[in-house]
């Protein structure tokens, strides 16, 4: 009887090692379990360019155009996967039972399993602020970028009808998804609505944070003249209907409350927000805790170099989910898309050798360079301690999607993906 690998997520880091199992699954007599509520893979770094598109047609259509260009259909097996070892289960687990190695699913009926991949990505987190989650809406999805859309589209139509002032939109966190959407908003916005008030609140003394200093000052500087409005060492404190309340951040043990650089007069300050995007931080899937695996303060569970699991048996663990700690720099991985692209084939291989009994790989992470677009055909991107900014870098941004097209769906196919969405958003540029 076939051996079974399931595979919790169809995130970059699960259909990576779905992709890479499945020609290798006969010779290893094993049967390999795609799991994701969702029935399409989504290619989160173009999310941006879905909430803030433009496209003609009626409302149905440009819904549809535009999602077409970051979403891949999994039931496509004849582009995903070319043999018959490989399904794709679209439903939710809801538990894990370690001991009897059984998945139990929201739809109904169980699924017992010899190795296991967790790869379920991450969820927004709201942090308890009062009112956020009802009255903001997160970017982590192609669902939440079209409302996004909506949104936008109605503010400005009522503001071209006379109805309603011109539209404030406030985006909560500075990380390298709400710099994109807030430069990509300041471009698209650029003469279409005059003096739209746009205000990005970041916790930080300066946005992007994980990237390198000189990049983040290119960023700020880019996003003051998109006509974005800044505001660093703050936090939001409350959200409600139409408004959001901004405070300074709280103070570290010995700093100055004149050191901060938020500029708020008072202990905070109230804006307009018809609309409030929230990407300001994230928090893992509570069904890894409460199956019992080890995890971090955060709640990523922890893994070796190997990416098997801390004290577990053919269980591994890669992408957003995985507390992946650098031996050399004792430093976790970032959760990048790029990581968990190039931790998937290494993952695979040693959900194999733990199934024949074969000494596991280590993974060799080294430092990729990171391309953050800032509006329009412009990017930055950032290699150890150099950065280049420009419309050369979003040719480069543009030529690295298209690679990662091509490896899953083909050439062709790829290509076609790849062009159909490149030529849709760029139209807004």
């Amino acid at each position: 009887m076939p051996r079974t690998i399931a595979i919790i997520g169809a995130s970059f880091a699960g259909l990576g090692v779905a992709r890479f199992l499945e020609p290798r699954a006969e010779g290893a007599d094993a049967e390999v379990i795609l799991i994701d509520r969702k029935p399409y893979h989504e290619f989160h770094p173009l999310l941006y360019e879905v909430a803030v598109g433009a496209a003609r047609g009626r409302a149905e259509d440009c819904e549809r155009i535009l999602a077409s260009g970051v979403c891949v259909n999994i039931n496509a097996f004849d582009r995903l996967f070319r043999g018959k070892r490989v399904t794709f289960r679209c439903d939710e687990v809801i538990a894990v039972d370690r001991l009897t190695r059984t998945l139990r699913f929201r739809g109904g009926g169980t699924i017992t399993f010899d190795a296991l991949v967790l790869a379920a990505g991450s969820e927004t987190a709201y942090y308890g602020i009062e009112g956020l989650k009802e009255h903001a809406i997160p970017l982590k999805s192609v669902r939440d970028a079209l409302r996004i859309r909506r949104r936008i589209l109605d503010l400005l139509h009522r503001t071209q009808q006379g109805t309603a002032p011109t539209p404030s939109i406030v985006i909560g966190g500075g990380g390298a998804t709400g710099v994109e959407f807030a430069a990509e908003l300041g471009n698209s916005l650029h003469g279409r609505a005059r003096d739209c008030a746009i205000t990005l609140v970041e916790r930080g003394s300066r946005l992007l944070t994980a990237f390198p200093e000189r990049l983040s000052r290119v960023a700020l500087q880019r996003l003051h003249q998109l006509g974005v409005r800044v505001a660093l060492d703050a936090v939001v404190e409350r959200a409600s209907l139409g408004r959001v309340v901004v405070a300074p951040r709280p103070l570290h043990s010995g700093e100055e409350r004149s050191r901060l650089l938020c500029g708020f007069d008072g202990a905070s300050c109230a804006l307009d927000a018809d609309l409030i995007v929230w990407t300001g931080g994230i928090q893992y899937p509570a069904l890894i805790a409460d199956a019992g695996f080890p995890c971090d303060a955060r709640g990523r569970v922890v893994v070796g170099e190997d990416f098997l699991v801390r004290g577990e048996t053919c269980v591994f663990a890669l992408g957003d989910c995985a507390s992946f700690t650098r031996l050399r720099t004792e430093q976790p991985l970032p959760p990048l898309a790029s990581i968990a692209i190039r931790s998937a084939p290494v993952a695979a291989a040693n959900v194999l050798a733990c199934l024949d009994e074969y000494p596991l790989r280590r993974f060799r992470s080294s430092v990729l360079p990171a391309i953050v677009p800032l509006g329009g055909k412009h990017a930055g991107l950032a290699y150890r301690r150099w950065v280049w900014v420009g419309r050369t870098v979003w040719i480069l941004r543009t030529l690295v999607d298209l690679q990662y097209f091509c490896s899953i769906l083909g050439l062709v196919t790829g290509f076609r993906m790849w062009w159909r969405g490149a030529r849709m958003y760029t139209e807004n540029d």
